[in-house]
C-alpha cells in the first residue's frame, strides 16, 4: 500500500510538471481553437465546442486598436491566447498599417509611453508596423502577468495562441519574450511555444529567418488551411535590395565585365526594367500603407509618431508549416462565396479539417 501510494504521488508530480513537448499536437491544437474561439462573441453557424482542459483566469482590457488577449491555465501550463481582426475600423486599420519597420527601434506611442524592442538580431530584419502596435499593447499586460503566474504558482511553461491577425502579433510576442529574457525582466528558464493559427506574414525574410532560428526544432507552429487567402497577405515585393549582400544583382557592372559593348548594354536594359518596377511598388505601399494610414491611426492614438519606413516589403511566413488540405467534402460543406470571403478563415474550417486529417494519424 506504501509503495502504491509513492507511485500515485510520483505519477501527480509528473502530471502536473509535464513540460510542454516542441511539434505538431493535433489534441493541444484544438483545445487551443476552443479557448481561442472564446474571444468572439457570436459567429453564426459556428461549431467549434468549449474549452475541456483550460480555465480562463484573465481577460485584458481592449487596447486603441481593438487588440486584447486572454490568459488561460491547467495544471502548470498557461496559455496566452491573443484575439483576431474584429469587424472594428480600427481593428482593420492595424491590419492595412503594412509598411514595414526596422525589427530593433523605438516606438513614441504617447507622451508617457516608449516601447523599446529588439525582434531580431540581424539589422536588416522588419515587420509589419500595425501589428507591432498590437504587439506592444498585448505586452503591456502579458509580462506583468507572465512574473505573477512564475512567482505565485511556479509556471513555467507558456503557449502563444492567435489566429489571424493573432497569430501574427503571436510571432512577434514571441521574439518580444526572447529580448526580455536576455534582459532578465522575465525569468530565463521559461518555455514558450508558439501556435499561429490561419497566420498572415509577419516581416519580411530576415525576420523569418531569425525567428526561425529562435523556434527551431518545432517550437512554432504554423497551422494554414490551402483554401484560406488571409495567409497569403499581406503583398510580397522583392526587388534587388532584398537579397544577401553576396549576390550577383549587387555589382552587375562587375558581373558583365568583358561581354562586348553592345551586350553590356542590353544586358542593364533589361536589368533595369526588371529593377525598377519592384522598388516603385515599394514606394507606393510606403505611400498608401504608411504615410497615409498613420494619419487614420492618429486617430486612435493621438500622440503616436510616425516611425521611419524600412525600404523593403518582401513579406515572408515563418515557422514550421502544419497544411490543412481541402478536399471534396470540405469544399461541399465549406463552399466558396462571394458573399463570405472569410468562410476558409474562421475557426470551424480550421478545427473541422485539423480535427478530420490529424487525429486519425
Amino acid at each position: 500500500m506504501k509503495y502504491l501510494l509513492l507511485l500515485f504521488l510520483c505519477v501527480i508530480s509528473l502530471t502536473t510538471n509535464a513540460q510542454l513537448k516542441p511539434g505538431f499536437d493535433i489534441q493541444e491544437y484544438l483545445e487551443l481553437l476552443r479557448i481561442s474561439r472564446q474571444q468572439v462573441d457570436t459567429l453564426k453557424g459556428d461549431l467549434t465546442p468549449m474549452p475541456q482542459q483550460y480555465k480562463r483566469i484573465y481577460r485584458s482590457a481592449v487596447g486603441p486598436l481593438n487588440n486584447r488577449w486572454e490568459m488561460w491555465i491547467s495544471n502548470k501550463t498557461a496559455v496566452i491566447s491573443i484575439r483576431g481582426t474584429t469587424d472594428t475600423a480600427t481593428s482593420w486599420l492595424e491590419n492595412f498599417y503594412a509598411a514595414m519597420v526596422p525589427a530593433t527601434g523605438e516606438l513614441h506611442i504617447n507622451d508617457k509611453s516608449n516601447f523599446d524592442y529588439h525582434l531580431a538580431e540581424n539589422p536588416r530584419a522588419a515587420v509589419h508596423t500595425g501589428w507591432l502596435l498590437g504587439m506592444a499593447n498585448v505586452a503591456e499586460s502579458a509580462v506583468p502577468q507572465i512574473r505573477k503566474l512564475v512567482s505565485q504558482q511556479g509556471i513555467k511553461n507558456f503557449i502563444i495562441m492567435g489566429h489571424s491577425q493573432g497569430a501574427a502579433i503571436a510571432y512577434l510576442l514571441r521574439s518580444h519574450f526572447a529580448w526580455l529574457e536576455k534582459q532578465g525582466e522575465i525569468p530565463h528558464d521559461l518555455i514558450f511555444k508558439v501556435y499561429a493559427s490561419a497566420p498572415p506574414k509577419p516581416g519580411n525574410t530576415y525576420y523569418a529567418y531569425d525567428f526561425d532560428y529562435l523556434t527551431r526544432g518545432g517550437w512554432c507552429l504554423s497551422v494554414i488551411n490551402a483554401a484560406d487567402w488571409v495567409p497569403e497577405t499581406p503583398f510580397s515585393i522583392q526587388t534587388v535590395n532584398d537579397y544577401n549582400a553576396l549576390n550577383p544583382f549587387n555589382k552587375i557592372d562587375e558581373s558583365i565585365k568583358g561581354q562586348n559593348f553592345f551586350v553590356k548594354l542590353y544586358i542593364k536594359h533589361v536589368y533595369n526594367r526588371l529593377k525598377k518596377p519592384g522598388i516603385r511598388a515599394v514606394k507606393n505601399n510606403q505611400k498608401y500603407l504608411g504615410y497615409t494610414l498613420y494619419k487614420f491611426i492618429k486617430k486612435s492614438l493621438p500622440q503616436f509618431q510616425e516611425p521611419v519606413y524600412a525600404p523593403t516589403n518582401l513579406y515572408t511566413h515563418c515557422g514550421v508549416p502544419v497544411m490543412l488540405m481541402p478536399d471534396a467534402d470540405y469544399q461541399r460543406k465549406f463552399p466558396d462565396s462571394s458573399k463570405n470571403i472569410f468562410i476558409h478563415h474562421l475557426f470551424w474550417p480550421y478545427y473541422y479539417l485539423a480535427e478530420r486529417e490529424y487525429s486519425a494519424k
